[in-house]
């Protein structure tokens, strides 16, 4: 596997990936500068209510135009690889590429707690960017299989717009856990005290139950164990077609 991983790295060598990887979060930084004292939470809310989304099915659709735009992986399929392993590299490259820009926000983030009055405790903040990988990694494998069949600008209106939409809609919902784009807006709450539409929670709200916490986790996990295998299995059998 570790071939496989290597090879998929080589492909994200002086591309576009790295810079979006990292304009991302610093431009999310940025504008939250303009929340004043409010900043961390502002940064933190749009970046996994928007600018994660956003930036992770970019980075998908690169990762798959690498192989699949002008050849449609007829290169691949060629080759004496295994589709298993070549599929799983390209989700834990595009998932690693997500992680290292979820922690330059949250570096980002903590550097700021230095100059204000009242700041998050580093620990939350941390907890928080790792919550945030964690429960968008189900995406990775849906938005590569979604590259390949609307493209990317398809991709990105699909994960990232009915994404904020159906995730700020039904995170507050009894029935939250039924819709995955909901699932890091409410487990955030609780560790972050920050409401889905970004205002602080007040004491005594009920999102800030910490049950939902492993609830979240665990469904997260679960679903990208099933879309990673379902993917796979789907990109695996196209090279009969």
């Amino acid at each position: 596997m570790t071939r496989y991983l290597k090879a998929e790295s080589l492909k994200f060598q002086r591309s576009v990936s790295k810079r979006i990887a990292v304009l991302f979060p610093v431009f999310t930084f940025l504008l939250s500068l303009l929340s004043g004292s409010m900043m961390q939470l502002s940064a933190l809310n749009w970046w996994y209510t928007t600018m994660l989304p956003g930036c992770l099915s970019i980075l998908c659709t690169l990762a798959d135009q690498k192989d699949g735009k002008k050849l449609g992986y007829r290169a691949v399929y060629a080759l004496p690889v295994s589709l298993n392993k070549t599929w799983g590299a390209k989700i834990a490259v595009s998932g690693l590429y997500t992680a290292a820009s979820t922690a330059v926000l949250i570096g980002a983030v903590l550097l700021s707690g230095a100059f204000l009055h009242g700041s998050m405790p580093a620990w939350y903040v941390c907890a928080g960017g790792i919550l945030m990988i964690v429960t968008t990694l189900w995406q990775i494998p849906l938005c590569l299989f979604l590259s390949r069949k609307i493209g990317m600008a398809g991709t990105i209106l699909a994960n990232t717009g009915l994404g904020v939409f159906f995730g700020i809609l039904c995170s507050t919902k009894t029935l939250w856990w039924l819709c995955p784009y909901s699932w890091t807006m409410r487990i955030l709450t609780p560790v972050l005290g920050i409401l889905p539409n970004g205002l602080p929670a007040q004491s005594g709200d009920p999102l800030l139950n910490p049950s939902s916490v492993p609830v979240g986790l665990l469904l997260s996990l679960l679903l990208f164990a099933a879309l990673t295998a379902l993917t796979a299995r789907w990109f695996r059998n196209r090279e009969a077609g």
